[in-house]
């Protein structure tokens, strides 16, 4: 027992061999929730990673279940993005280490010819050895000489097919340096075979951990390195457009509300599944219906809340002021943030700073003008005075003075003079 949980500490990954199939990643799944390997099924000719040992052997609910098409593009990706130039020093210890395989698998071929051989010439001795009167013995003798010729032919013949030539093992820096350059453009070619990519794949892959949250639109997926280094990537759980559409997306939903979103499509020239152009409201829905999470979104499951701005509602709450307030700071430019126009909800960019300087926290500097003196100096109202401090880049703060807050102004400069 001791020699087997050795031997599993020895090959964690457990990948098994290359096996035939569309499944990239197969041998490299395994189930987040039960920690078994997860096999691949296929319906309708489409092929998925699913966990259902337990299912089989207890008829209990099927554990995980995953599209391999979904998750292999989305690993193959990401595979292709770090696999540069960056990468060459790991690409030519990759290079060694084929080329020692080769030599090993090259001396198993020459211990089987080499046996194949002897038991080719020990048949030989025998037959030469019979006695000619003894024609039944002399033909069996025959025969079995035959067979070990043939064996020895064949295996000879698929020695000299598998066998890499000189110039496969060997690779210059220059060459490893092209490969990786265009690894992308030689992906995508008719002449590279999914066993092959299964190949590279798993040189770099030492195994690929799915987990479906519940409730949930998206399959996490964690993908452990060679090496130790993990990545952890979403696969949607349903997706009816491009998958390349769904990552930019995405990548976009962080930093950008839904009508800058469709802005930046349109600008890409990328299209709706049914060839639209893009709208606010179009992205909102795929967003929704993929489960995309989102910096600027109501929806408390899809928030994204370390995008740095807040809703209207979250921002008077920490300066303990009203709504109302809130937009017209916005309006007056003591508050930067992002506004679709019409009835779109306002974000507020916030920062520690922000907080800082109109929440009260910050303390009286000598150098400060109060705002209500200026609106005499220059007979200006209050939102003048602010609008043009804001222009001409002074800071402005709010301080607690006694019970109540007042507007103060830092001059960046000597002189507030208009």
């Amino acid at each position: 027992m001791a020699t087997l949980e050795n031997n599993y500490q020895q090959f964690p990954a457990n990948q098994g061999a290359v096996r035939e199939g569309p499944a990239l990643l197969q041998g490299l799944v395994w189930c987040k929730h039960c920690g078994r390997k997860m096999r691949v099924c296929y319906h309708d000719g489409q092929p998925y990673y699913t966990c259902d040992g337990a299912h089989r052997t207890l008829g209990t609910a099927i554990c995980n279940r995953a599209s391999a098409g979904r998750v292999d593009v989305l690993v193959e990706d990401l595979f292709l993005t770090l696999m540069n130039v960056t990468t060459l020093e790991q690409s030519m210890g990759a290079a060694q280490k084929l080329r020692e395989e080769a030599a090993l698998v090259d001396r198993q071929w020459q211990e089987k010819l080499q046996r194949l051989s002897y038991q080719a010439d020990l048949a030989r001795r025998r037959y030469e050895a019979v006695d000619p009167a003894n024609r039944l013995v002399a033909l069996t003798l025959e025969t079995d000489w035959n067979e070990r010729l043939v064996e020895l032919e064949a295996a000879q013949h698929a020695y000299q097919q598998n066998r890499p030539t000189q110039h496969q093992l060997s690779s210059t820096r220059e060459e490893m340096e092209h490969v990786l350059t265009h690894l992308r453009d030689y992906w995508y070619q008719d002449g590279v075979s999914n066993q092959e990519k299964k190949d590279l794949l798993r040189c770099v892959l030492e195994r690929v951990t799915l987990e479906t949250p519940t409730p949930g639109k998206v399959i996490r997926a964690e993908i452990g390195w060679q090496g130790g280094a993990t990545s952890t990537v979403e696969v949607p759980k349903y997706l009816f457009s491009a998958p390349h559409l769904f990552y930019r997306i995405t990548e976009l939903a962080h930093s950008l509300p839904d009508g800058q979103i469709a802005d930046a499509l349109n600008a890409q020239g990328l299209q709706t599944v049914k060839g639209r152009a893009w709208s606010a409201r179009r992205v909102m829905d795929f967003r929704l219906s993929n489960g995309i999470s989102s910096g600027f979104t109501v929806n408390p499951q899809l928030r994204l809340t370390d995008n740095g701005y807040l809703t209207t509602a979250e921002a008077a709450a920490r300066l303990e002021i009203n709504q109302t307030t809130i937009q017209k700071w916005y309006k007056l430019g003591l508050l930067q943030g992002k506004h679709a126009g019409g009835q779109k909800a306002l974000w507020i960019a916030w920062t520690e700073e922000v907080e800082r300087r109109l929440g009260g926290q910050a303390s009286f500097d000598l150098r400060m003008l109060s705002v209500k003196s200026l609106c005499k100096v220059q007979g200006k109202t209050w939102e003048q005075v602010i609008r043009w401090c804001v222009e001409e880049g002074h800071q402005v703060y709010r301080l607690r003075r006694g019970t109540t807050f007042r507007f103060y102004v830092l001059p960046a400069s000597c002189s507030l003079q208009p």
